[in-house]
């Protein structure tokens, strides 16, 4: 999802509609602006079930198996 499609799709509800996201384990969670920040990706490389579809890049900033690296935009949230 890009920046222009998640304006797009947060248009079609309310401005003062809470956002949350899903808890560590159970629950929901605010998103933290403060911990938006941009980082490096590598796409495609989660293999095991319990890892996120795309992870972060090797220490020298290049992706084992030839993944491709790009900037995303991450969202945090904040737990009590």
């Amino acid at each position: 999802m890009t920046v222009a499609e998640l304006v797009q799709l947060l248009a079609n509800y309310p401005p003062d509609l809470r956002v949350v996201v899903n808890g560590y384990e159970e629950g929901y969670d605010d998103l933290a602006p403060e911990q938006m920040s941009l980082v490096k990706i590598a796409l495609n490389t989660g293999r095991r079930d319990w890892e996120g579809r795309h992870g972060d890049p090797g220490p020298n900033g290049s992706a084992r198996d030839g993944a491709d690296v790009v900037d995303a935009l991450v969202l945090r949230r904040i737990s009590n």
